[in-house]
């Protein structure tokens, strides 16, 4: 019974995160363009300063605990890479999108 309830749980947190996902969506539509709001949306997605705290970061955790334990083999190395390509590869791209947009004088900050 317990197992039941602990689903129910993780797919009631997927569900909150997918709508938060969607209204970053709406707020970004919303500011029509808005370099200030661009930034301020790539910062929630990754703050390379706090990394811990952004979306990607707490996605990457995400990732590599549920292959904790895992023995080696190709689940366990793909699901160590998937982690890493949040973190290195589209949060560093994110960060430096940021970094452009505020160097422009255009961006704000999170």
């Amino acid at each position: 019974m317990n197992g039941e309830a602990q689903k129910e749980r993780i797919r009631l947190a997927g569900s909150i995160a997918v709508h938060a996902l969607e209204q970053l969506l709406r707020e970004l539509a919303e500011a029509g363009g808005s370099d200030e709001i661009r930034a301020l949306v790539l910062g929630v997605l990754y703050d390379d300063t706090a990394p811990d705290t952004s979306v990607l970061g707490r996605l990457g955790d995400l990732i590599t605990e549920t292959g904790k334990e895992l023995p080696e083999g190709e689940t366990a190395e793909n699901l160590d890479e998937a982690a890493a390509y949040v973190h290195d590869y589209a949060g560093q791209r994110l960060a430096h999108a940021r970094a452009a947009l505020m160097a422009a004088g255009k961006g704000g900050t999170r």
